[in-house]
């Protein structure tokens, strides 16, 4: 495997482990706790910004063209066959919540970190699993 994806790879089980450690208390506190907060919407914001880069390097690595979209990216994992293409349709919302996390700095992001918490570490635990079987 080539090892900048492997590196990403292993940056993002470190990730989602963090974050599926913490997860009840996180869960408990997000709404009162600034610190909370903070800390769930930057591993949350890492999470998707390393899968979307996984995502870019694995597409380029294969020789497809770039994709022009982070939505894109995703769809094309699917498409090339290297995850289940039911899965990547699944999973664009990754690239929805990185943008909404980058630039949506006004907006309350509690539901979907609280989302993301409950339902999106299963997704990530799931495309590690996925893409380690369609790089190998």
């Amino acid at each position: 495997m080539n090892p900048v994806i492997f590196n990403k790879l292993e940056r993002l089980k470190e990730e989602v482990g963090y974050l599926s450690g913490h997860k009840n208390d996180f869960l408990e506190t997000i709404k009162t706790s600034l610190e909370t907060k903070k800390i769930v919407e930057r591993s949350v914001y890492l999470c998707a910004e390393i899968t979307l880069d996984i995502a870019d390097l694995i597409i380029i690595k294969k020789g497809y063209p770039k994709p022009a979209t982070y939505s894109e990216t995703i769809y094309k994992l699917g498409d090339y066959g290297i995850i289940p293409k039911e899965f990547a349709y699944h999973i664009v919302y990754l690239a929805g919540l990185r943008n909404f996390l980058a630039h949506d700095y006004q907006k309350n992001t509690i539901p979907e970190l609280e989302q993301f918490l409950k339902r999106g570490l299963g997704d990530m635990k799931q495309f590690l699993k996925e893409i380690k079987k369609g790089v190998s």
